[in-house]
């Protein structure tokens, strides 16, 4: 037995709870090296007065590259819980696992209280659970400067033709608010029950992530009055809005930091930042004195451990939910930012809104970020990237299937369920351009999104094929004109999305199993009654189709075969 392959902790993401008496356990093996696992638990009270314990077999989950994980829903009355693992091995031998870690599978062992974890006492509320309505949730992120242009009267002086390239990083093309709303309708006809907005508040640039005035609308995107009808159009479609705040850094130009250029250190906000010297700037060696987003000098880091600045952001994003009825904020370089302030932060917004949607971008696992009273979810890069490889070819079938599971297996459930899944974004090339211009690949990619646990999300544009390379050609406009949109491609979106949508509750917790065979790669979901199945052709002949059910979704599906490049979703 393989016991460094062994690991349980908890109250981690191994001890989920998912409602009211009711904790899924986890529990990590090596691969290919355990037979069986057995759960032995009980309430401690009533174990020592004389109840028995009981034990249940755990299910083989998810395989990655190096381990096996094992889980089971466990129902418990009185929410106190004590357990332990007996694991039997290949060859057939038996050892318990425990809180004291590995013990010798005998009855004497057994009957020790010290062998077992202890779950003292499991408060639901200890879950942080998500908010219930974001699993249910199709995103759809706009680059506000670029999504559609309602008020010319608005537009920046420098402004661009709608659409003329090349873009460059200080292009400007007019797009603002009121051209959002002329278009929730197409949204609402997509599908789209979110909108997640980059940043809308004043900044000079056309990203709007380096922040002016938290507090205000940039008046090249319109006022609040247009924010409002923004809003309250998409509540009325059914929609939720996200707004994206960056509390990481401010843009040079805001009043805090030019009061710091301005009175140095007997500025009233010289502790809002990360200074490190006086006047702030270069010193001899070229180098800033002062910390900064990345190496940008015109993003200097904002100190979010001062007292003062966190009651100013609190105050920032209190004053959109309570006085526009958002519904989810999106944190801009969450990871570089103290999870103090943020506990702070996510504590004062659901005092003021109980199922606000609190998102943290972050590029890697961030287990640190999840619960622990900060966000909901994070950003799920290490999820959905290997989706792009796998389909670019940069992947074996394998390695993905591996690669998946284990970011599956990094967060509790309820947050794998509310996961921002999304396969391309304004900081990644477009998924088109990724892909070659392989229309059927997007169609495949978008597929496999849609079938995993998470909230999926679209960027603007890629619906009807719009490209674009690595930032800024990622932030073209999008395209209008329905002459040059691939209708077909749309028409494909909008019959996933329906389909998303209308599992969405099967999705979030259905069993997950993958097969591969050669260059067939099946994902299965399934409960008792119910199996959905997807199968890709990755290699270069044709294989088998699957053999029952409902198509839903298909490309290159021929009597019976899915020719190169294929891909099938039915249910059956």
């Amino acid at each position: 037995m393989q016991l460094a392959g062994i690991l349980h902790r908890p109250e981690s993401e191994d001890t989920a709870i998912l409602a009211d008496h009711q904790v899924l356990m986890r529990l990590k093996t090596a691969r290919q090296d355990i037979e069986q696992v057995e759960l032995y638990y009980a309430d401690m009270y009533l174990w020592q007065e004389g109840a028995p314990m009981q034990h249940a077999t755990m299910h083989a989950g998810l395989a990655t590259q190096g381990n096996q994980y094992w889980t089971l829903n466990v129902d418990i009355p009185t929410n106190r819980l004590i357990y332990a693992f007996k694991l039997t091995d290949l060859a057939g031998e038996t050892l318990g696992y425990g809180d004291e870690g590995f013990f010798d599978d005998t009855a004497a062992n057994w009957a020790v209280t010290g062998r077992y974890f202890h779950l003292p006492y499991l408060h639901v509320s200890d879950a942080e659970l998500p908010p219930a309505w974001v699993k249910d949730t199709v995103w759809y992120q706009i680059f506000p400067e670029r999504f559609a242009n309602g008020d010319t009267t608005n537009d920046p002086a420098n402004v661009q033709p709608w659409g003329q390239g090349p873009v460059k990083r200080d292009s400007f093309y007019g797009g603002d608010l009121k051209g959002i709303i002329n278009h929730l309708d197409d949204l609402a006809d997509l599908g789209i029950n979110g909108l997640y907005l980059c940043p809308i508040f004043t900044s000079p640039s056309n990203h709007k992530y380096d922040t002016i005035d938290h507090f205000e609308i940039d008046p090249h995107f319109g006022t609040k009055k247009d924010f409002q009808a923004l809003v309250d159009g998409a509540h009325a479609r059914g929609m939720r809005v996200m707004l994206d705040a960056v509390f990481n850094h401010f843009g040079d130009h805001s009043p805090q930091w030019e009061d710091v250029v301005k009175n140095g250190q007997n500025s009233r906000f010289a502790d809002w930042f990360h200074i490190h010297d006086f006047p702030v700037g270069r010193n001899a060696d070229g180098q800033l004195n002062y910390e900064t987003f990345a190496t940008g000098a015109a993003m200097p880091k904002v100190n979010t451990q001062n007292p003062a600045v966190q009651q100013y952001l609190i105050d920032v994003t209190k004053y959109w939910i309570e006085q526009f009825n958002i519904d989810a904020w999106r944190f801009d370089v969450a990871d570089e930012v103290d999870h103090g302030f943020w506990r702070n932060l996510c504590g004062a917004l659901r005092a003021v809104k109980p199922d606000v949607y609190l998102l943290g971008e972050a590029w890697h696992s961030s287990q640190a970020l999840v619960n622990n009273g900060q966000f909901d979810a994070v950003m799920n890069y290490p999820l959905t990237q290997p989706i792009l490889a796998l389909f670019n070819g940069e992947l074996t079938l394998d390695d993905y299937v591996g690669k998946t599971n284990l970011q599956l297996m990094q967060y509790r459930q309820p947050n794998q369920q509310a996961m921002f899944n999304a396969l391309d974004t304004h900081d990644t090339a477009r998924m088109l351009t990724i892909f070659h211009d392989d229309t059927t690949k997007v169609r495949a990619a978008l597929t496999l999104l849609m079938l995993l646990p998470g909230s999926p999300c679209i960027y603007y544009g890629t619906e009807v094929g719009l490209a674009g390379g690595p930032d800024p050609d990622n932030r073209r406009c999008m395209e209008w004109d329905e002459t040059n949109q691939d209708l077909d491609l749309r028409q494909f979106v909008q019959t996933l999305i329906a389909w998303r949508k209308a599992h969405s509750d099967f999705l979030a917790t259905s069993a997950i199993s993958w097969q591969v065979q050669g260059a067939s790669l099946t994902l299965t979901r399934q409960t008792d009654d119910h199996r959905v199945r997807a199968r890709f052709n990755l290699g270069d002949a044709p294989i088998a189709a699957l053999t029952a059910g409902k198509t839903m979704v298909a490309s290159g599906l021929k009597t019976g075969e899915l020719s190169v490049g294929g891909f099938e979703l039915g249910i059956e």
